[in-house]
């Protein structure tokens, strides 16, 4: 499990400072302009993303970015560290063993939907799905589900239901003390998980467990299914409440 990345949240003269430190030990920072989980290949040392790429092709998905702290910020990936001052702590992203004990049935899918502080969070066009989005999510389904039949309304509240979990979790694990909300279903019936690897929904949990979606499997060449652990820096101590 070597996959690991070090993700920064910054204003336009914390980007400026870190090109320039860059540029003058010789490296570049690439740019990605229209897909945002696409910063989290690994194969990319270092990469920023911009906000305009929050309204691109996955616009309607990643809606929630224009409603959060991090609105107009720009993000920063790296494959290593970057020792500058100023950056803070990253969030730090790696390959995780880590398996739920068990995921929501249809009902409590629906009461996870429910919650309060989703509901209040949510974005208004996040409930109006393009048409093609459904045939994106179809061929995905049919390629990997053969035994099953393509319910697309069923998907999209398992998205949302995803969501509402790193909100408010009512399902998760303990570490430390501390309470780590994880995702709740496979890659098909997650999206936009770009959001819980950067923070921008389920930033107060210090550590979460997040299956990338099917765009993160197919533009960041991630393993679909797999789980992965988002860390800040440092870990509270167990006796902080969070």
């Amino acid at each position: 499990m070597d996959y690991k990345k070090f993700c920064y949240w910054v204003d336009f003269h914390g980007l400026k400072k870190v090109r320039e430190d860059i540029e003058q030990t010789g490296g570049e920072l690439d740019d990605e302009a229209r897909i945002p989980c696409r910063v989290l290949r690994p194969s990319t040392e270092t990469i920023f993303l911009a906000p305009p790429a929050w309204n691109d092709f996955c616009k309607r998905r990643t809606s929630w970015y224009r409603k959060s702290k991090m609105a107009e910020k720009f993000l920063i990936v790296s494959n290593s560290p970057l020792d500058l001052p100023d950056l803070g702590h990253p969030i730090i992203i790696t390959e995780s063993n880590f398996k739920p004990d068990r995921v929501p049935s249809s009902d409590e899918i629906s009461q996870l939907i429910q919650s309060r502080e989703y509901q209040k969070r949510k974005p208004s066009e996040w409930d109006k799905p393009d048409p093609l989005e459904k045939d994106f999510y179809q061929r995905w389904f049919e390629r990997n589900r053969i035994k099953e039949p393509f319910d697309f309304e069923k998907i999209l509240r398992s998205h949302s239901a995803n969501h509402a979990n790193f909100l408010d979790p009512k399902y998760f694990a303990t570490l430390n003390g501390c309470m780590v909300p994880y995702s709740i279903a496979d890659s098909i019936h997650v999206c936009s998980s770009c959001l819980e690897f950067f923070n921008i929904l389920g930033e107060k949990w210090p550590v979460k467990y997040v299956v990338p979606c099917i765009g993160a499997v197919q533009f960041a060449h991630l393993p679909m299914d797999q789980y992965f652990e988002v860390r800040i820096q440092p870990l509270p101590s167990p006796s902080k409440p969070i």
